[in-house]
């Protein structure tokens, strides 16, 4: 633990006044000469002891939340020296996006603190109340520890770093943003069933039927049971949903950035997402973003129930505006990882014709496409996506439908 000092002891005037006694003999000049020499020695080992036995921990209630939600910080401050202290600060030094509650004009918000006299051997809780403006993940900290001797001449502090973490999830985009509508209707469009028939997913076997095709007999079936008997699929889209998030909203995905663009698509894809995760569907999660920590392109592999829902969340929590790659060549890329049939919800800011023509690609692989997109792509994109069955939904016309 490394403790920084601040102030001095006047010594000079104890050294002036115990060269005066020796000169003078006089007993006021002996009593002031001792008076400060004894106050030098409790001054210097007040200082040294006054962070010794003082220990700090602390806790956060919860430790995952969503933007905009109020959270607790709360601090274990332990003075374990049998002797009293005179006074003691904390305070607890806060990262941008996370802000006191309530946050008052003038009231500093880089930090939050308190100050007492804690008794020998006491443990005080100190409660701090915090809102997490922001999506992202963030370490609180340090703590710093502010005491000083008992004459008040010398100061001393000291940090200390247990730095714990908060994940923040993006906000749902109907909550973000009041005037757009709820995405329910199109997550229950992303995870219904579709009716194509898988060839790779056999099922069983129903009787033959007038219009069946000769080359789906199960014809070991058909002489076992004496009749014709047709094999039976799986249906060609399944439940699961993976979506692919572009955070790029320019061609020029390596220079150019919109956080506000990329806002909206990261709350957008966390409805979603959880969305479909609240109707039991398998969820997964792709993007050419770039985590704000790791600086690696994140992702999420298909999964049901809480740990795919939270990973994905985690991910979107932690994206910067900034893309690895173009969405089409990332998306192509994941291609052979993506299982047979998953229905697949492009959210992106934009749509252009690089990513209709990855889009039109992944339809082609037997997939279902939906695609999401803050602004109407142009007449002759939307064409080709509607010929070739995507879906498309546009965030801008949905909130001027909510408005009007």
């Amino acid at each position: 633990m490394t403790v920084q000092r601040s102030g001095f002891y006047p010594w000079p005037i104890a050294l002036v006044l115990l060269a005066a006694a020796a000169i003078t003999r006089e007993p006021v000049v002996l009593i002031a000469a001792a008076a400060g020499l004894a106050g030098w020695a409790v001054s210097a080992f007040t200082a040294r002891t006054a962070l010794i036995g003082v220990d700090a921990q602390i806790e956060l209630i919860p430790s995952r939340m969503q933007a905009g939600d109020v959270f607790t910080a709360r601090i274990v401050v332990v003075n374990r020296k049998p002797v009293p202290m005179p006074w003691l600060e904390v305070r607890l030094a806060l990262p941008d996006g996370i802000d006191p509650e309530p946050s008052l004009p003038g009231v500093p918000r880089a930090s939050v603190g308190a100050g007492f006299s804690p008794r020998p051997h006491e443990r005080v809780t100190l409660t701090f109340t915090l809102r997490a403006a922001q999506r992202g993940a963030y370490a609180l900290g340090p703590i710093r520890l502010r005491s000083g001797d008992w004459l008040g001449f010398i100061g001393v502090d000291t940090d200390l770093a247990p730095r714990p973490a908060i994940v923040v999830y993006p906000k749902p985009l109907s909550v973000a943003d009041h005037h757009r509508p709820s995405l329910r209707p199109l997550a229950e469009t992303a995870t219904k069933r579709g009716l194509l028939p898988d060839p790779l997913r056999f099922r069983g076997v129903r009787p033959h039927l007038a219009g069946d095709s000769r080359k789906e007999i199960h014809w070991k079936t058909s002489a076992r049971l004496g009749s014709l008997q047709t094999k039976v699929y799986e249906p060609a889209t399944s439940l699961d949903a993976v979506f692919l998030l572009n955070v790029a909203t320019y061609d020029q995905y390596w220079i150019q950035a919109d956080p506000e663009a990329t806002e909206t698509v990261i709350s957008a894809t966390a409805e979603l997402i959880r969305l479909a995760a609240d109707a039991g569907r398998q969820v997964g999660l792709v993007t050419n973003g770039i985590d704000n920590i790791t600086h690696e392109r994140p992702r999420s592999a298909l999964g049901r129930g809480p740990r795919p829902l939270t990973r994905s969340l985690e991910i979107l929590a932690r994206l910067g505006p900034y893309a690895e790659n173009a969405p089409e060549a990332v998306f192509l890329r994941e291609r052979g990882r993506l299982p047979w049939g998953a229905t697949l919800v492009c959210v992106t800011p934009a749509i252009g014709t690089h990513l209709a023509a990855g889009l039109l690609a992944l339809r082609r692989a037997h997939h279902r496409v939906l695609a999401v997109s803050i602004e109407q792509p142009d007449e002759a994109v939307l064409a080709r996506l509607r010929g070739a069955d995507i879906h498309v939904d546009s965030l801008r016309i949905g909130a001027r439908r909510a408005a009007g």
